[in-house]
């Protein structure tokens, strides 16, 4: 993001590569109201775009009586998007054109004049594996000066707002739209970190109705105030949508009504997420309370969550049963694997499954060559074929010798789906198949007395799908994406159960899933694992189910709208 919407329509591909997208003047108003309180006040937009914010921040100190000419400034990296709006500005307003940079944010040093009372604005949004490793380096080198140590896998929007702040004057205000990875992203945790040490207070607004319903990138409104006062809060308010924004700039003062307080250190910390206080305080208190019981485990605990394999190129090296017979390569270069999530449809993952998925192409097999062996004619024809498709220059193959040795192949103990409608399947691999990257794969810890069958079981109690819902995120389309660090910080109940009382259980709990019943075996494992052997109550298992509802639904429709 550099500011939301569509792309700048002269180039929308370098517009995209630059993470610029396009905000609504409705929420640059309101984040220019609250950073520009008077008519002294100067004003920085770091990575100006299409304009906007600089737009309102002329606006608003005209209203206020003063000079914009002078208390407005802007840099943006896109030089035609730099010639364009400065050019617009200028006639507009009469910014003097020095005041619009068109350079690389991360190479403005926070000189005391270059410093402002408010930085307004929406960084670039680009996510690791495309923000440019040569410019990640210096944004990395940057807030590590700062004594922000970010991971390589920060997504752009992190180091800018840490240069951004480094940008304000003393008791300078930061008023910016961010990506939800704020709240729960790992990553994103030095961030909230420096913004408990660089504020008195931070205010973060969250929205029912998606701010930018086109973008599959959640997003929330930052307003940081007080830079260099003492830490006073991290404070919270959730919004029907964005046209509550205007009622704020009718009232009298800058401070948000009926917010309510987080725990910034947990939040910082990562013990907490900034969804869970979407949740009603009753509910949130019990889920907290249950995640410190000695009966309640971190999946992580238990098991390895990774990715399945990574072979460059899925329609070449896996085939159907039809295309290994017509092409006669035998089965010591085939594994049976599973290729998509829909093909689970229970605890357990048998033969019988895998032979019904491989009839709707769900499943098939894995060509699996492994290096220096000598290999028949029918794999040399059919790699062959795979050369004149052009196999091995995808990139996978291209930075692997031979190219068509897939590494990483090994057979998991289960499996769990990482994209999902509902919620996140955990089932054993009874088919002792493997599995792409389309898939998480899991592997027990030597040390877990319990089984992968009984382990699916404590998946499905209302617990774990609260916990679910709150340690993943949302996609586009309402679906829910889990990454293998945030799968292994879900809770189950019940660890501490038998293995054998647990087996005879999750047949019954397989049964019902594979009919269709996901309810009533969340039903059946709340009555057997939270109540029998936690002690809950029916009243808190129903909070916790509620609760759930609530995240999935918010989820699901807030991409409906």
């Amino acid at each position: 993001m550099a500011e939301l919407l569509p792309a700048h329509p002269s180039n929308g591909d370098a517009a995209k590569a630059l993470g610029a997208f396009y905000t609504d003047i409705q929420i640059a108003d309101f984040l220019v109201w609250w950073g520009i309180r008077s008519a002294h006040d100067t004003i920085m937009d770091p990575s100006f775009g299409g304009g906007v914010f600089i737009r309102s921040g002329c606006n608003r100190l005209l209203a206020l009586g003063g000079k914009p000419a002078e208390q407005v400034f802007g840099i943006e990296l896109d030089s035609q998007v730099h010639a364009l709006i400065s050019d617009k500005l200028h006639d507009e307003f009469a910014i003097d054109r020095r005041n619009l940079w068109q350079r690389d944010f991360f190479d403005m040093e926070p000189l005391p004049i270059y410093q402002v009372d408010a930085v307004v604005g929406n960084p670039p949004f680009i996510r690791y594996h495309r923000f440019n490793s040569e410019v990640r380096s210096r944004a990395l080198a940057l807030a590590a000066d700062k004594g922000v140590r970010l991971t390589q896998l920060s997504s752009s929007w992190a180091p800018f707002v840490i240069h951004s702040i480094s940008m304000l004057r003393h008791d300078g205000r930061l008023a910016m739209v961010l990506p939800m990875e704020i709240g729960h992203a790992s990553y994103a945790l030095p961030v909230l970190k420096h913004l408990q040490n660089s504020f008195g207070r931070v205010t973060f607004l969250t929205f029912r109705k998606k701010l930018f319903p086109t973008l599959s990138e959640d997003t929330l409104l930052l307003l940081a105030e007080g830079r260099g006062a003492p830490f006073s809060s991290f404070l919270h308010r959730d919004l029907a949508h964005a046209g509550v924004l205007t009622e704020f700039q009718t009232r009298s003062g800058y401070r948000i009504g009926g917010t309510h307080r987080l725990k910034a250190t947990s939040l910082s910390g990562g013990d907490e997420r900034l969804i869970e206080y979407l949740l009603p305080k009753k509910t949130r208190q019990l889920y907290e309370e249950l995640k410190q019981l000695d009966l309640v485990k971190r999946l992580g605990e238990l098991v390895d969550v990774g990715i399945g394999y990574v072979t460059g190129s899925n329609e070449f090296f896996h085939l159907s049963q039809e295309a290994v017979r017509q092409r006669r390569i035998p089965r010591s270069f085939l594994r049976p694997a599973v290729r998509r999530g829909r093909a689970l449809s229970g605890l357990r993952f048998t033969g019988d499954d895998w032979k019904v998925a491989a009839q709707s192409g769900l499943a098939g097999y894995l060509l699996l060559i492994p290096r220096d062996v000598q290999l028949p004619q029918s794999v040399l024809d059919y790699l062959e074929y795979g050369e004149n498709k052009l196999v091995p220059e995808a990139y996978k193959c291209r930075v692997r010798s031979p190219w068509y040795s897939v590494p990483h192949v090994y057979e998991p103990d289960a499996f769990l789906t990482y994209m999902s409608g509902s919620t996140p399947r955990f089932v054993a691999n009874d088919a002792r198949v493997v599995a792409p990257n389309s898939l998480h794969v899991v592997r027990v810890h030597p040390h877990t007395s319990l089984c992968t069958d009984s382990i699916a079981a404590l998946w499905q109690t209302s617990l774990t799908r609260l916990s679910v819902e709150v340690e993943g995120h949302a996609l586009g389309g309402g679906m829910l994406k889990i990454e293998p660090t945030e799968a292994e910080n879900c809770v189950v109940a019940g660890a501490n159960m038998s293995d054998s009382s647990l087996k005879g259980f999750a047949r019954e709990l397989d049964k019902l899933v594979r009919s269709g019943n996901d309810r009533l075996a969340q039903a059946r494992a709340d009555q057997f694992i939270l109540r029998e052997n936690l002690g809950l109550t029916q009243s808190d298992c129903n909070l916790l189910q509620e609760a759930a509802d609530i995240l999935m639904n918010r989820r699901c429709a807030r991409n409906a709208n």
